[in-house]
């Protein structure tokens, strides 16, 4: 994906609904919702929200995508020697709005999982490996 090409939230959230080991974390003062994703979990975009999951399910969560303005890829060194990656969403005034969270990526021996780690370099290049992308309607 070229800098000048136009990146949505619908873009983003389609594309990381068709990988494995991905989880949303959702933040507000006070408490924390973690979701894991499965492979095609329902979608769709109404007006300004997004609907993450099915309304009559186990679990939805539903976000503002005029609010969403910036996404970032991040890596980070942990002190247990592992990275963590996540891909997170941001409003006009840098609050964070939700986080991605690839998991899986280390075995129990502390190895870096191959698999895992190919599926987030695959998802970081296709959007020209840019670690902050700015987001359109």
């Amino acid at each position: 994906m070229s800098d000048s090409q136009k990146v949505t939230f619908g873009d983003l959230i389609k594309d990381i609904l068709l990988l494995d080991n991905v989880m949303l974390s959702v933040r507000s003062q006070g408490a924390v919702a973690e979701l894991r994703l499965e492979r095609n979990t329902p979608f769709r975009i109404k007006d300004q929200y997004a609907t993450i999951g099915d309304e009559t399910g186990q679990w939805h969560t539903h976000i503002n995508i005029y609010e969403s303005k910036v996404a970032k890829f991040v890596s980070e060194q942990k002190e247990n020697g592992r990275k963590s990656y996540s891909l997170r969403f941001f409003n006009s005034d840098g609050g964070l709005i939700l986080r991605v969270n690839f998991l899986k990526m280390y075995d129990l021996e502390n190895s870096i999982v191959q698999e895992s780690l190919t599926q987030y370099e695959k998802f970081y290049a296709k959007y020209g490996k840019r670690d902050t992308l700015l987001l359109t309607l």
